[in-house]
């Protein structure tokens, strides 16, 4: 069993070089990493589960395409940038003469609420379970701009006129529904030291979403995801535990612009340890990019390189031993190219009926 984890750990890192050997970017995906605590890919028992992610993400820094802080310009006549926004690519065009300095502050909560049933079904060897994650949240998107001369600054379809030495302002935020995932297929073939699961599921554009906002929950078009997770445990309680975990997504044309954001992967690892039957702690990593490039008349920033990198840390405590548990998790981001790098707190409830 060590032998065919590892064969299967050897191939999924080989798959993961050959699709990141040409980057290019625009549009983000769906699926972050940071909500997800380290053991839950790994199938839980028969039986119906209710688990609650409450994310807050916050960041003042946008990095560009060489991963330099996006905060001062020279304009000469007029300039235009974008920046990565979670449903949206925002076009920022300054015009004038000048040098302008640029805050851009992200703050994004977001909920989701995964409804996990596990019946006493096999499908080729594998247990079976189904899942389905309904997304609430709220996100508010600043960008203040400072320069030394007038100047006209738009931030999407908002303009302002900037005089000299003076700071405007541009502001929105949003608070609805996000886009719901499905997760129809999920396997998991268990093991005395190990478990292997793969799962299939949809991100549908259910969300509040609109191409003339800022900010926005929904993203705007459909995701089709395939996950893959190994767990190794060394010892035969399962207490020490070592997970990697693929993700995989490809998506649609959004639903009212021209643009097909490109496919992205996901690679996340890390080490869990049960101190106490009831007190897990753990520590992550993880990588994403973007592997292939947006498609459509609307698409923007095609040779640019989209990607982050995080770390994350976890503790877990059992209230209630076998039935509810609440999680603690701190994410980091670094070493992101053309989208924001930050910060994320997160609150998980599991409550199991």
């Amino acid at each position: 069993m060590v032998r065919k984890f590892a064969n299967f750990i050897t191939n999924i890192l080989i798959l993961i070089f050959c699709l990141c050997t040409a980057v290019s970017a625009g549009e983000q995906g769906h699926y972050s990493p940071m909500p997800m605590g380290l053991r839950d890919c790994v199938m839980p028992p028969k039986g119906l589960y209710l688990l609650a992610f409450d994310m807050y993400y916050s960041s003042d820094t946008f990095k560009d395409s060489s991963g330099k802080t996006v905060d001062s310009l020279s304009v000469s006549n007029s300039t235009t940038r974008h920046i990565s926004l979670p449903g949206r690519s925002l076009p920022v065009t300054i015009t004038g003469n000048l040098t302008v300095d640029i805050d851009t502050d992200l703050d994004l909560f977001t909920q989701l609420v995964a409804l996990t049933w596990v019946p006493d079904i096999k499908i080729l060897g594998a247990d079976y379970a189904f899942l389905i994650l309904p997304s609430w949240g709220y996100m508010r998107v600043d960008l203040e701009a400072t320069a030394n001369a007038e100047a006209t600054i738009s931030v999407g379809r908002i303009s302002r006129t900037v005089s000299p030495n003076r700071s405007v302002k541009v502001e929105d935020h949003i608070t609805g529904f996000g886009d719901l995932y499905v997760q129809p297929i999920w396997l998991d073939w268990r093991g005395k030291y190990s478990d292997l699961g793969i799962s299939y599921g949809v991100y549908c554009p259910t969300g509040s979403y609109d191409k003339d906002n800022i900010a926005n929950i929904g993203y705007g078009f459909l995701t089709q995801q395939v996950q893959m997770s190994g767990y190794y445990y060394p010892f035969e309680n399962k207490a020490t535990a070592f997970m990697i975990r693929p993700t995989y997504e490809w998506h649609s044309k959004k639903i009212d612009k021209n643009v097909q954001p490109g496919q992205n992967i996901t690679l996340e690892y890390g080490v869990s340890q049960y101190i106490h039957p009831r007190i897990e702690i753990a520590a992550n990593g993880y990588h994403q990019w973007q592997v292939s490039d947006d498609h459509g008349s609307e698409a923007v920033n095609t040779d640019v390189s989209d990607r982050v990198n995080g770390f994350g840390t976890q503790i877990t405590c059992w209230l209630i031993e076998h039935k509810c548990a609440i999680t603690g998790k701190f994410n980091k981001e670094y070493s992101a190219k053309d989208r924001f790098e930050g910060i994320a707190w997160l609150l998980n409830v599991t409550w199991i009926f």
